[in-house]
């Protein structure tokens, strides 16, 4: 019986993929880590490589999170193919053409059609300022504010008694 049991964990372990009976969840075997490295390598997008080795997009992506090497396997054949390329391009710029060239430098070293990028963040800074008030409003904002009290802008040019402000009119008219 016992050497039963390892001729199929040695059969499961040649496979790409095995699922567990008792949880469901899918290992990736080292055949599978081979498929993805190589496929990834070759540019297959990741539903692909999913289909490849039996399963659904979403099931890889749970495999990449449970099994490091999997993740590890995908980074490995994406870094090839990124050398790859890489390579390619700047063989092609050396060779004259200046698109390739061009391209190299906007992606790997941040030029622009004006340029090289700024590394400094731009910062933006906006100010809001309140609405216009009339003569007398503004006037009396100055003179409570010389008697230390200096109340809000916002409540400037109201009658807080009446709830109209200093032209007659309901608070709420200025949209």
């Amino acid at each position: 019986m016992e050497h039963n049991m390892n001729n199929e964990a040695e059969a499961s372990a040649n496979l790409p993929t095995t699922r567990d009976a008792k949880h469901g969840t899918v290992t990736v075997n080292a055949p599978g880590l081979a498929i993805i490295t190589d496929m990834a390598r070759n540019g297959h997008p990741i539903n692909g490589i999913a289909a490849a080795l039996g399963m659904s997009g979403r099931v890889l992506r749970e495999c990449r999170k449970r099994q490091p090497e999997v993740e590890e396997a995908l980074s490995e054949g994406l870094a090839a193919l990124e050398q790859e390329l890489v390579h390619s391009l700047l063989a092609a710029a050396r060779k004259g053409q200046i698109a390739a060239a061009m391209f190299l430098l906007k992606c790997r070293h941040g030029y622009r059609e004006t340029g090289q990028t700024d590394a400094a963040p731009k910062v933006a800074v906006q100010i809001n300022l309140p609405g216009a008030m009339d003569e007398r409003a503004y006037a009396r904002l100055i003179e409570e504010g010389e008697g230390g009290s200096c109340p809000s802008p916002r409540l400037a040019g109201r009658d807080s008694s009446s709830g109209e402000n200093e032209r007659g009119g309901s608070d709420h008219a200025h949209a």
